[in-house]
């Protein structure tokens, strides 16, 4: 899904506001992506990259001298540079533990998806989260799109001026039509696998190149946590894996019926 929005200005920096100081884990792969992102915001104002953390360091001139580089995330906090949002752009396997250490610091989580690799680890980090009470965002773009208020107001029988309403859901799928080819696979160690040294990661289509469509279409179901969920059904090679149950909920309660899309603050 690439739906811009139709205005797509920054709003202005309020004068005298100061810049969220910002750090970034994983410079390559997506990493790449959010350190040309934070380059360009930094130019306008918006925030200060203050320091990266890579075992492997970027190219040199890649970054503003007053840009610090260390190994790993445990060096980027001993450090004092104290940033408000912490960046983890790293392997599926890594999430966990430093999107923890991350929380642990007192900054603010941005965690490239899939968030974690298991059900066990995003309660821990759902906990995390909420204990420390800090903001924590996963980075399903689509989420943040306009076209999902438009069409909150379709499902809600407000039909705009160029569709018309489109009545109840009752169904959606998603299908990924691009190609991922052996070297996306062989790209690095962990890409395509289940484990490593039996750690999980989980890597796999529906878990990361369709986990975008995935989570636009829980969202447009109005599924917002794991009770909203009947059942999960993978198939994986040599066997068919059926799970009936609250995922994730070790008390079973009444089961909350999913719900359509809430009405958007545009169609109230």
């Amino acid at each position: 899904m690439d739906t811009r929005s139709k205005n797509t200005t920054p709003a202005p920096v309020p004068s005298g506001t100061t810049p969220a100081k910002v750090a970034l884990v994983g410079v390559h792969g997506f990493g790449a992506h959010h350190l040309e992102n934070l380059q360009r915001l930094s130019a306008k104002g918006l925030v200060e990259l203050v320091a990266v953390a890579d075992p492997r360091p970027p190219a040199p001139g890649a970054l503003p001298e007053k840009v610090t580089v260390h190994p790993d995330l445990d060096a980027l906090l001993a450090a004092s540079h104290h940033p408000d949002v912490i960046i983890v752009a790293t392997p599926i396997q890594t999430h966990a533990p430093l999107a923890l250490s991350v929380l642990a610091s007192a900054a603010n989580l941005y965690l490239e998806k899939p968030p974690v690799a298991s059900m066990q680890d995003f309660l821990r980090l759902q906990q995390s989260a909420r204990e420390s009470g800090l903001g924590v965002q996963v980075g399903f773009q689509s989420l943040g799109s306009h076209a999902l208020g438009a069409l909150a107001c379709l499902v809600d029988g407000k039909p705009s001026k160029e569709l018309p309403a489109i009545g109840r859901v009752k169904s959606m799928s998603a299908t990924g039509r691009w190609i991922r080819d052996r070297a996306y696979y062989k790209r690095s160690r962990w890409a395509g696998k289940r484990s490593i040294d039996g750690v999980d990661v989980v890597d796999g289509v529906a878990t990361n190149p369709l986990a975008h469509a995935i989570a636009t279409a829980l969202h447009i179901a109005g599924a917002r946590d794991a009770t909203h969920l009947l059942s999960v059904d993978t198939d994986l090679p040599g066997q068919r894996h059926r799970r009936r149950r609250h995922l994730g909920d070790p008390h079973p309660h009444p089961r909350r019926p999913a719900h359509h899309l809430r009405p958007h603050p545009l169609c109230r």
